[in-house]
């Protein structure tokens, strides 16, 4: 079985073991520590506000990668695309300013694309060292690269302004149900340090502690909270099993239905210095993995008032209501067309829930020739790294990490930290299918 092919049977299985046939499942390429600070009333987090406000990419397998625009941005463009019948003398000035909206936009994805080329350029050039104190692009942005994401910051800005303008604009003539959700995403103007949260809104400090407003979400229960009750028992608890010699292709329990790269090594070893591949499946049919986790959970993600599940279905369905979709955009259509939903779409996918693992364990059979071939390198090597699963090295902590060899055939070892980790996230489909919302 070749790499990428071991990694979508990993897929399915362990889709299976959180919940049968579960869909909806993406995996996380690196995983994150679950162990968010708990943050002040009316506050979230950034690391968390970032888990449950990101968009995933239409993507069933592999690294789970977020959209350049995030959730709420998207759904902002997406009531942009709503027309009604309105004076000849304000379609004008309607369409200069969605010209701008569209401009600025631009400058938003120019930033942003600008931002993650330099971070993978100096990242290629930089080496182990540049690896071990950067291991991702949100704690690059946080010191060397903070110029990058002040840009982005700026160019935001500016969109929301001219969004905001134009819905003003736009406001006389619509429909009230599009009234009222244009209403619950109009971003506060009140200083966040010295005003309370006005309904479906949130503060969010940024790496100075600086506060600003962003569209609330809601989880089920706070990380620390989470933290404890993964931590005293074994709800949840799985097992996944994998063989080299199964060659099954089957990704019915992948919810984009195709086939997918993965975009780190499914096995590498690792340190401060970073990961290294190492090839166990190449030539060795023999090989097979088991991973444990002692506990896991799905931990709901819900948005908050400022979101309108319902309203996007009957935009996506056609059922009318004195409104219609600005040409060229259609409501979920094929590749290269202007699609509002589903896989081509400028919403195609939002964070429903968490999948969080305690605990993860692994033991790893193989060739005597195989062991042989790699066994010095996997004893002096400060992590693992299985699929989704870090234990140590550079993505984790190599002082809560253990491992042995046994017999001559078999590397076994775990994961000691009290912190969870986020391994993946389930997935639902605005205007098509979101779970929670009527349509």
């Amino acid at each position: 079985m070749n790499e990428n092919l071991f990694n979508q049977t990993y897929n399915q299985i362990l889709a299976g073991a959180l919940g049968g046939d579960n869909k909806n499942f993406q995996l996380m390429g690196t995983p994150q520590s679950f162990n968010w600070a708990v943050a002040p009333t009316g506050q979230i987090d950034p690391q968390a506000y970032q888990a449950m406000s990101t968009m995933p990419l239409w993507s069933p397998v592999g690294s789970f990668t977020a959209a350049d625009a995030d959730f709420f941005t998207s759904y902002r463009q997406v009531l942009n695309q709503i027309t009604f019948k309105v004076s000849p003398e304000r379609q004008g000035d309607l369409k200069r300013l969605k010209d701008l909206v569209t401009l600025a936009n631009n400058d938003v994805t120019k930033a942003t694309t600008e931002m993650n080329q330099a971070y993978l350029s100096q990242q290629q050039n930089g080496g182990v060292v540049f690896a071990a104190r950067y291991p991702d692009v949100s704690s690059w942005i946080q010191g060397e690269g903070s110029s990058y994401q002040h840009a982005i910051d700026n160019a935001q800005v500016n969109f929301n302004r001219t969004q905001d303008q134009l819905l003003e604009m736009q406001k006389a003539s619509m429909p009230a149900d599009l009234q009222n959700a244009i209403d619950a995403i109009k971003r506060p103007t009140a200083n966040p340090a010295t005003s309370t949260n006005p309904v479906g809104w949130v503060k969010v400090p940024d790496g100075a502690g600086i506060l600003s407003w962003q569209p609330g979400w809601t989880i089920a229960t706070s990380g620390q909270d989470w933290r404890a009750e993964l931590a005293s028992g074994t709800v949840g608890s799985f097992t996944v099993e994998l063989s080299a010699a199964d060659a099954t292709q089957n990704l019915t329990k992948s919810w984009a239905n195709g086939s997918a790269s993965y975009g780190n090594p499914f096995w590498s070893v690792g340190g401060s210095g970073g990961w290294e591949k190492m090839d166990l499946t190449t030539t060795d049919k023999s090989v097979k993995a088991t991973i444990s986790v002692k506990s896991s959970a799905v931990v709901p993600i819900t948005p908050g008032s400022w979101y309108d599940g319902g309203f996007l279905s009957t935009i996506a369905r056609n059922k009318g209501g004195g409104y219609s979709l600005t040409a060229p955009w259609v409501s979920n259509g094929g590749p290269g067309s202007q699609s509002l939903f589903g896989q081509y779409g400028l919403l195609p996918t939002r964070v429903s829930a968490l999948v969080v693992a305690y605990q993860p364990s692994f033991s790893i059979t193989m060739s005597s020739a195989t062991f042989n071939q790699y066994h010095e390198k996997f004893e002096a090597s400060g992590g693992l790294r299985i699929g989704p699963f870090s234990f140590g090295g550079s993505g984790g902590h190599e002082s809560n990490y253990i491992h042995t060899t046994q017999g001559g055939t078999t590397f076994t070892g775990g994961s000691t930290s009290e912190d969870p980790v986020i391994i993946g996230v389930l997935v639902s489909f605005p205007g098509i299918n979101d779970p929670g919302f009527a349509g």
